[in-house]
Formats: structure tokens, C-alpha cells, sequence
């Protein structure tokens, strides 16, 4: 999955609609900056096993080896 990280501190950025077309915002800096993107996967952040989308409400994140929801908020990502 690409992850959108500002070069200034390093957080994600955040899509937004505009009338130019999608632009990204660091909420951290508090203004577009420049980003990077970078190819990246989740992981749990309990056992650490890599986990996967879950397919039915392509919100959350599931991990095979715990058996449970993970938050998005909770998701270890890491560089492919």
C-alpha cells in the first residue's frame, strides 16, 4: 500500500478534494508540504505477523495469526 509521508516531520499525509484536483496536507505541519511516497505493509502490532485488508469491509486490517480486527490507528507499517 503507498504511504504519502512529509519530508519536514515525517507523519501522513492527508488527501484532500480541491477544485485543482487532490492535494496532500501534513495536519502535523499544518500546510502542504513536499511528501515521499513509499510502498509499505502492515503488520500487527502484537505478534508482529504481516496482516491483510480485510476484504469485507476494506476498512479495518485483520491478522490471521491473533484472529482479530486490528485498528488502523494501531498498524505497524513497514518499508517493502
Amino acid at each position: 500500500m503507498v504511504r504519502r509521508l512529509c519530508r519536514e516531520c515525517g507523519s501522513e499525509m492527508i488527501k484532500e478534494l480541491t477544485s485543482e484536483g487532490a492535494r496532500f496536507f501534513c495536519k502535523n505541519c499544518d500546510r502542504y508540504t513536499v511528501y515521499d511516497e513509499f510502498d509499505m505493509e502492515a503488520y500487527c502490532p502484537d505478534c508482529g505477523e504481516k496482516i491483510i485488508i480485510c476484504s469485507k469491509c476494506s476498512q479495518g486490517f485483520f491478522c490471521n495469526k491473533c484472529n482479530w480486527l486490528v485498528s488502523s490507528k494501531k498498524v505497524v507499517w513497514k518499508k517493502k
